[in-house]
């Protein structure tokens, strides 16, 4: 930046002249000569000694130090001598001030004469001369009054210039952090639609498994009965080709003339039309079935269908989770027996017969509790849980430190939790086991909770259709490891539910 305001200051030095004392000796011009070859001594030269910018409306003294007339006139404000702010020389006033003309090439004007009409030096009608020819100085101060009213636009234009780099190092500065988040927001979306079609893939190579299976079932129905019935059809047609073959030759030798040829050929043939007639050709009622056994094949069906039900389910979820970061669903494998969960695994209610689930290692025994089958440890996330008919606790918890029965494996009682609990019309909060009683208000229905990993806060706030959002408690919970919704049942009660929306 400093490089092209150098560059716009070094074209705007040549629009002035800055003429010196009224006579100029030789190494005076010498040296303003050598200033056409450095910019720097004569931007130097552009600047007001007193105000230290650009000059406006310059002016010369009698001594040939040229300043601001605008700074001139207020140094000199209420003064009644006048004198050079570097050199000392006294002057008059304003009368003695000499307005500086302006050229288009100064650096090429031979200023070793400034002479008046009378020939005095200084003041009065000024010429600019070159040699021996001489210009009035009123047709110079003309030029320069209308060379001046063009400098002025142009130095307006230079400022703007160097506007204009500001900005366009802003607007490239803005468009290399837009390139940056537009490469962020590509990858995250790539990422993302990798994962999905994965999962998407899964599922059709399921369905083409399940379409495999349920082919195959047919086939091993209905195979059987096909070979049972082809069999009979091949043995049906041997003994009717056999019949016919005998037939035929009883036929043939019924027209033999010679008896000799027609006893040798009897005897031959006698023996195979007593065998064929003694087999029976009549239809045998006890073969097997060749339809399909519908209960037989529906019972398979079913089996294979709730396979295809639940791994699909399974991938679903995935999916979901996938698009929604803050998907929350229950865990089958760690709800307690007296729980059960609702067929999309976001609603637990109460049953009072305990229910067959397999044996696992993460269930629950001991306390109605369950977590969420999925786990956090980065983001922002956001849920909201009705919860009905029973007391409840609900929180957050490392689910490989909470134990599964016994009294450490009480949400209240872990130091592996953070957690709200609401009984007897009280709200306590518990963090890793130390409880903080809170004052006695109505809860409604419906809580919302936060959690964020960036600010690791664990917030929850009671919803209510009457008085809105009101907040209930923050943990400030610096957690180190992945979490999990965690929910218990205070107490069995028929009507008792708890649904988590993410």
């Amino acid at each position: 930046m400093y490089d092209k305001l150098c560059i716009v200051l070094k074209s705007y030095t040549k629009l002035f002249v800055f003429p010196a004392s009224s006579t100029m000796s030789e190494s005076e011009t010498d040296v303003n000569i050598s200033k056409k070859n450095h910019p720097e001594a004569l931007a130097l030269d552009l600047t007001c000694p007193i105000c230290l910018g650009l000059f406006s409306e310059p002016v010369s003294l009698p001594c040939g130090h040229i300043y601001c007339f605008a700074c001139l006139q207020t140094m000199g404000e209420g003064l009644d001598q006048h004198s050079c702010p570097e050199c000392q020389t006294e002057y008059s006033g304003t009368e003695e001030m000499v307005k500086v003309s302006s050229t288009a090439n100064p650096l090429d004007i031979d200023h070793t004469t400034i002479k008046s009409d009378d020939g005095c030096q200084g003041k009065g009608g000024l010429r600019i001369g070159s040699g021996s020819k001489e210009q009035p100085f009123a047709l110079d101060q003309e030029r320069g009054k209308g060379k001046m009213e063009m400098d002025q636009p142009k130095f307006r234009l230079a400022s703007q210039v160097t506007e204009l780099s500001l900005k366009l190092e802003m607007a490239e500065s803005v468009l290399r952090k837009e390139k940056d988040r537009d490469l962020e927001v590509s990858t995250a979306n790539g990422q993302l639609r990798g994962k999905a079609s994965k999962l998407l893939e899964q599922i059709k190579d399921l369905s083409q498994s399940y379409s495999a299976q349920v082919m195959q079932l047919i086939e091993e129905e209905l195979g059987p009965g096909e070979a049972c019935v082809a069999s009979r059809v091949s043995g049906a047609s041997e003994v009717t080709k056999q019949l016919r073959q005998a037939m035929l030759r009883a036929e043939s030798l019924l027209t033999e003339d010679d008896e000799t040829e027609f006893s040798d050929e009897l005897q031959t043939l006698q023996p195979h039309i007593e065998e064929l007639m003694a087999k029976p050709v009549e239809e045998v009622e006890d073969y097997v079935e060749s339809k399909l056994n519908p209960l037989r094949a529906c019972s398979k069906l079913e089996q294979m269908s709730t396979e295809l039900r639940e791994r699909i389910g399974d991938i679903q979820r995935s999916l979901r989770n996938t698009l929604n970061p803050s998907e929350v669903t229950f865990d089958p494998e760690t709800a307690h027996p007296n729980l059960i969960l609702s067929e999309d695994l976001k609603t637990v209610t109460f049953s009072a017969a305990k229910q067959p689930y397999p044996s696992s290692p993460q269930r629950f025994t001991s306390f109605f509790q369950v977590l969420s089958s999925q786990s956090f440890f980065e983001g922002d996330h956001c849920w909201e849980v009705d919860l009905e008919g029973s007391p409840w606790i609900i929180g957050v918890c490392y689910s490989g430190k909470l134990a599964r029965s016994g009294l450490p494996s009480a949400l209240e009682s872990s130091r592996s939790s953070w957690c709200l609990m609401w009984f007897n019309n009280l709200l306590t909060a518990f963090e890793q086991s130390h409880s903080v009683p809170l004052k006695r208000t109505t809860v409604s229905r419906r809580l919302e909770i936060r959690l964020s990993f960036k600010t690791h806060r664990l917030s929850f706030y009671s919803i209510s259709p009457v008085s809105g959002k009101t907040h209930v408690y923050t943990f400030k919970a610096n957690l180190t490891e992945p979490v999990h919704l965690a929910y218990r049942m205070m107490s069995g009660h028929p009507k008792a539910f708890a649904t988590v929306y993410s």
